[in-house]
């Protein structure tokens, strides 16, 4: 691939070269041309004067002759003017005598074309050497521009070879270079952290599956060996049921989130938003103002939240919603235990369970929040979790509102 940019630089930098510099030699070669016809038309105006001086003095005697290495013709009246030979250049003069049209001068052209051929010749060849002297000098350019090039190619090939390794060196120099080992860089660090971030889902979501799945081959083998367990087996089933639901219908919801990447909201009023989350029992301190106001409909987001916050709260849950000029903002506090502050940064990632902050019996499967943020982030709006006036977490959810 270096190769053939190579060549095509050189072939395109001498092509222009040579175009370049033809077109400059055809107006040099014209210009030349036409001074030194002038300068031999000026010399045989010159010749022709002295000529013509000494005709008259003898006696006004015109007769052809050749001198000063012109060939001078005595057009004489009711005579053909003679035709130009092939070359020569010639100058006419009319002459007023009684039995004289005119004189005409004819010189030879050869030494001038002589000389128009040289340098022709010379100047093609030129413009050739010089042009191939561009597209070698273009080639070695190319290959000394493009060896960091290849340097980094053969770095990133060693990378996807060997996982190991870290990532391409950066000079400097601010040039196109590391600015592409940079965005080079970038890349496989998003390219790593999706993949470190999918086998991650993958194990997470395995385990989260298996569990429901032993607690129903338990529960079924229970029910084997001693039977008359068929009201425990069936609550049992219902409930791992529900949770396995719960479960594949919040992995669907993250795929369909995630191939979508960009979601067009409908705008509906916040009352309709608390009502469709299940958040209007636990709203305090709201007017109608703030009700009527249009926002996109993150409701699942809400509920997701809203929810987290009633598996975890001790005995009360508020929700208050705050609005400046731009967006407008639910706050959502319990009085639990609390998200610690080393955790905060973790908690919406998919699967994630604080420490000791909630079990695998609580009915969570750590997705809710995740899917919140995906689904705020996609309405252009923003969640972040700190510590509540209550005692527990206090969860901001904010939106634009129209």
């Amino acid at each position: 691939m270096a190769g053939d940019i190579r060549a095509k630089v050189a072939a395109v930098a001498a092509l222009v070269t040579v175009a370049l510099l033809s077109f400059l030699s055809a107006i040099g070669f014209v210009t030349m041309v036409n001074v030194m016809r002038n300068s031999q038309i000026d010399l045989l105006n010159e010749r022709l004067n002295q000529v013509e001086t000494r005709l008259f003095d003898q006696d006004a005697q015109l007769t052809s002759r050749s001198e000063l290495g012109l060939d001078i013709r005595v057009v004489r009246r009711g005579e053909v003017m003679p035709p130009r030979r092939s070359g020569t250049i010639r100058i006419i003069r009319e002459v007023q005598l009684p039995e004289v049209d005119a004189l005409v001068a004819t010189a030879p052209t050869r030494q001038i074309d002589e000389t128009l051929q040289a340098i022709r010749t010379g100047l093609w060849v030129s413009v050739l050497v010089v042009g191939l002297l561009v597209g070698i000098a273009a080639w070695f350019a190319v290959d000394r521009a493009l060896a960091p090039v290849r340097h980094l190619t053969r770095q990133a090939r060693t990378i996807e070879a060997d996982q190991s390794l870290q990532l391409l060196p950066v000079t400097a120099s601010g040039n196109e270079i590391s600015e592409l080992a940079a965005t080079f860089n970038s890349m496989l660090t998003k390219l790593r952290s999706a993949d470190t971030e999918r086998r991650r889902f993958v194990s997470d979501a395995s385990h989260e599956l298996r569990t429901p799945l032993m607690v129903l081959s338990a529960d079924a083998e229970y029910a084997a060996e001693h039977g008359g367990a068929t009201t425990d087996l069936a609550e049992s089933v219902l409930s791992q049921s529900e949770r396995l639901t719960t479960l594949v219908d919040d992995l669907l919801t993250l795929a369909s989130l995630d191939e979508t990447q960009s979601q067009t909201y409908e705008m509906v009023p916040v009352a309709e938003v608390l009502a469709s989350a299940a958040a209007s029992r636990f709203l305090s301190g709201a007017d109608d103002d703030i009700l009527s106001v249009e926002i996109p409909n993150v409701s699942r987001a809400l509920a997701n939240v809203v929810a987290n916050a009633r598996r975890h709260m001790a005995e009360t849950m508020v929700v208050s919603i705050e609005r400046n000029e731009q967006t407008l903002t639910f706050v959502i506090d319990d009085d639990g235990d609390g998200v610690p502050p080393d955790q905060r940064d973790h908690i919406f990632k998919r699967f994630y369970r604080p420490d000791g902050g909630r079990s695998r019996t609580d009915g969570g499967a750590g997705l809710g929040l995740a899917i919140a943020r995906v689904e705020l982030n996609m309405a252009a709006g923003s969640i972040e979790v700190g510590e509540s006036p209550l005692g527990g977490a206090q969860f901001s959810l904010s939106v634009p509102w129209a």
